[in-house]
């Protein structure tokens, strides 16, 4: 790559316009890695992140595990689950205050 090149950025709407493609039975990855100038490996790599992560649509969204997982959170990490142990963390301390001689 010329050092004057920028690298081509893509969106996140138009990897998956462009996986989705190379998906479909009546293309290859060859004729849509050369409609979009892109190579064959950074397509694969963008199909394989798709599949990994493409079961998370259909998480059960009632479920609030199941909703901040697809919401892009980390188990534990999300708002309500930082509040709930927020909540914990207060009701703990205020025992502890409660206990004559242990906090001083």
């Amino acid at each position: 790559m010329d050092k004057h090149q920028q690298r081509r950025k893509f969106t996140p709407e138009q990897k998956l316009q462009i996986v989705l493609e190379s998906l479909q039975r009546d293309t290859t990855l060859e004729t849509v890695s050369k409609k979009y100038s892109i190579v064959s490996s950074v397509i694969i790599r963008w199909r394989k992140e798709f599949k990994q992560k493409a079961a998370v649509v259909f998480a059960d969204k009632r479920n609030p595990r199941g909703k901040a997982e697809a919401n892009g959170y980390k188990p534990g990490e999300s708002p309500d689950e930082l509040k709930r142990i927020i909540g914990d963390l207060v009701v703990q301390n205020d025992i502890l205050k409660k206990v004559p001689g242990l906090l001083g």
